[in-house]
């Protein structure tokens, strides 16, 4: 499942990176939250052309209904900062066999040149399964650089299942002032609660692939 994924794509938008687009594995978030007493970690490393690179991970545990979340990204420059982020996320109603899920998240970055946060984030999450199709998430919210007002934002997925193991992922996004990026790819169903994304994407300033590997316990 998508962890934070929101916050941390608005966090590396809006703060400086020398890859085309670092920040989450996944553009739009999901509604589903890690059950309370369990931890899961996403990571990934992401690729663009002429050489950058980034790699990323973000555990996250859950307590009371609510998931916490600290992410942190390093890229592969000289002249590379390391960024930082923290979520938080409270599912609402959990996604069921023909009823929706809902939930909401709130956000904050760093770089490691600053002290104080660079970015903030506000994120409405909503699942909708369609049976013998798949699920599609729907975001809507707002970010605030610092020294900037805030704008919104907006994004569409999809999960399609193909077959017991394989999952298609498409999505798409929008911040006002950035313009639209997209992403595409696969993901496996490794077991014993590991899964492995291979996703390309772009937006105005270019193209990317990115490699995921995510572990959830109990996740199957």
């Amino acid at each position: 499942m998508r962890r934070l994924a929101g916050t941390l794509v608005l966090a590396s938008v809006l703060l400086p990176s020398p890859a085309a687009r670092a920040g989450a594995s996944l553009l739009v978030d999901d509604a589903g939250t890690t059950p309370d007493g369990r931890c899961q970690v996403e990571s990934w490393l992401q690729l663009a052309p002429g050489g950058a690179a980034e790699a990323s991970a973000v555990p996250a545990c859950a307590a009371g209904g609510v998931e916490y979340s600290l992410g942190g990204s390093v890229a592969a420059t000289a002249s590379a900062h390391a960024a930082l982020a923290f979520g938080l996320k409270h599912t609402l109603r959990d996604v069921g066999d023909g009823t929706p899920g809902f939930a909401v998240s709130i956000g904050s970055a760093w770089t490691s040149r600053s002290g104080v946060p660079g970015a903030a984030v506000a994120n409405l999450i909503a699942s909708l399964p369609l049976a013998g199709f798949g699920v599609i998430h729907l975001n809507a919210g707002w970010s605030a650089a610092r020294g900037r007002l805030p704008v919104p934002t907006s994004g569409v997925g999809l999960e399609h299942p193909q077959g017991s193991h394989w999952l298609v992922l498409a999505e798409g996004f929008v911040q006002r002032g950035t313009g639209p990026a997209w992403q595409a790819g696969l993901r496996r169903m490794l077991g014993g609660g590991l899964t492995a994304d291979l996703l390309v994407g772009a937006d105005p300033r270019g193209r990317w692939l990115t490699l995921g590997l995510n572990y959830s316990p109990g996740g199957g």
